[in-house]
């Protein structure tokens, strides 16, 4: 049974006196005590009717007009609760609380030059300075102005290094401004303020992991599971870590110990599905896949997860089930509709081959692996010509791509078109050299092809 607060005397009473139609005289904090039980229960409207019935009763009551202000703007009476708040203000105008009412009321109106007046009205004195700096970054980063936004939460940070929200919503920024090396400094300046700090030395290694540097990034996240051993967040970082690094066994193990005790996140669960997926260990890959769809049915990645363990082990009309399972929960994902199509080629199935490539292309047209899957499915079902003739249409949807030129060139050389592939070999070795490495790399194939070999040769 879920425990519950015992409900205040005064609001006991208030109840029974409302109830016979009495009335009686509350104080200003037993006015308080009533309206923050209700606005607890969520029961806004009553809320704001005992707010205006105590300012009637203490009408220069501070405490009760900020109160009001509060409830009035939560009911979009923004105008009403500014105007009060101005009241107010007269009254006490070195009152913080009145500034920060203010600046959430601003805020709420989208007016963020505004809100951020406010809120610097109310950092001096305030009891929390480094929530009001966070609140002043949340409207900068309203305005779009994130170099304000980084400023103003490094202020708050300097007060309190350990102010985790101001944390979270610097590396939110670095993220999505993709500035990996900037977030990388400032959290190492913020960790030489505190050095204890789990969620900077978290926040560092995520930092190293965007960067591309995974073991840096292992030793920052070893150094915050030093301080914290069962951060969440940590371990879940650290599997991932390892596993861009291909130690897959570890990093099951650590995304197990980013499980609470009997959870099994779905996701979690994918992950550690992928792992014994690139291990080849397909039955328990399988396995955990199904954990994920079993905790959430709407993952559509471990879906089409189950899909590719089918596919792998043989299993190429079970696979399709699962394909198309986790294409129904995301339609529009081209990479789940190219795995559909080889399934369908793997048996044989060649028009539904084309047609879900097809469809995959005009849900994308710029999407070079596209193009380059479908074109090679073609060459390998012995369709020289339309792979070529397929690849000019990727040039022409895609103009400049010069991974398509390259691909075009050596399916015309297997096609027998030696001038037609020369041609175009040439133009593509001039606009990007040295791509034939990568093109005899994607299809080995094309090594074979004396004459492409002679004509790279040459252009080498």
């Amino acid at each position: 049974m879920e425990n519950r607060q015992p409900i205040p005397w005064q609001v006991s009473r208030y109840e029974d006196l409302r109830n016979t139609g009495r009335s009686v005289y509350f104080d200003v904090d037993d006015f308080e005590e009533i309206i923050d039980h209700y606005l607890a229960d969520g029961a806004y409207q009553e809320a704001l009717h005992i707010a205006e019935h105590a300012s009637g009763v203490h009408p220069s009551s501070i405490p009760i007009m900020l109160k009001k202000a509060q409830l009035l703007a939560s009911f979009n009476k923004e105008d009403h609760a500014l105007d009060l708040l101005t009241t107010v203000e007269t009254l006490d105008p070195h009152n913080n609380d009145i500034f920060l009412t203010k600046g959430a009321i601003y805020s709420q109106l989208k007016n963020y030059e505004k809100a951020i007046e406010e809120y610097n009205k109310a950092v001096f004195g305030a009891d929390e300075p480094d929530f009001v700096y966070c609140n002043i970054a949340f409207e900068y980063e309203n305005l779009g102005n994130f170099d304000k936004t980084l400023e103003y939460l490094d202020k708050a940070l300097s007060i309190n290094p350990d102010n985790d929200l101001a944390i979270y919503e610097a590396a939110y920024c670095f993220d999505l401004l993709s500035l990996t090396e900037e977030g990388i400094s400032f959290f190492q300046r913020l960790i030489d303020r505190n050095p204890y700090s789990t969620e900077a030395w978290f926040n560092l290694g995520v930092s190293y992991i965007n960067a591309g540097h995974y073991e840096r990034a292992m030793q920052a996240l070893d150094y915050a599971l030093l301080i914290d051993g069962k951060h969440e967040h940590s371990w879940f970082h650290k599997g991932y870590a390892l596993s861009l690094m291909n130690r897959h066994n570890e990093s099951i193990e650590a995304y197990k110990q980013s499980m609470d005790s009997g959870e099994d996140d779905a996701m979690k669960c994918y992950y550690i599905g992928e792992c014994y997926e690139k291990m080849e260990e397909y039955a328990m890959a399988r396995e955990w896949y199904l954990k994920g769809t079993e905790r959430d049915p709407t993952l559509a990645d471990a879906w089409i997860g189950i899909g590719v363990c089918e596919i792998e082990e043989g299993n190429a009309p079970a696979s399709v089930n699962y394909f198309k399972k986790g294409i129904e929960l995301d339609p529009d994902n081209v990479s789940y509709l190219c795995l559909l199509a080889n399934a369908y080629f793997v048996q044989g199935h060649y028009e539904d081959t084309w047609l879900t490539y097809e469809k995959a292309l005009k849900l994308d047209p710029d999407d070079e692996e596209t193009w380059l899957e479908y074109a090679e499915t073609l060459s390998n079902a012995g369709k020289h010509s339309e792979a070529h003739q397929l690849l000019h249409r990727g040039t022409q949807s895609m103009p400049g791509n010069n991974t398509l030129l390259y691909s075009m060139a050596a399916f015309l050389f297997m096609d027998g078109k030696v001038q037609q592939g020369t041609f175009f070999l040439e133009e593509a070795c001039n606009l990007a050299p040295g791509g034939l490495k990568a093109l005899t790399r994607r299809f080995p194939a094309i090594t074979g092809n004396a004459p492409f070999m002679e004509a790279a040769d040459r252009l080498a």
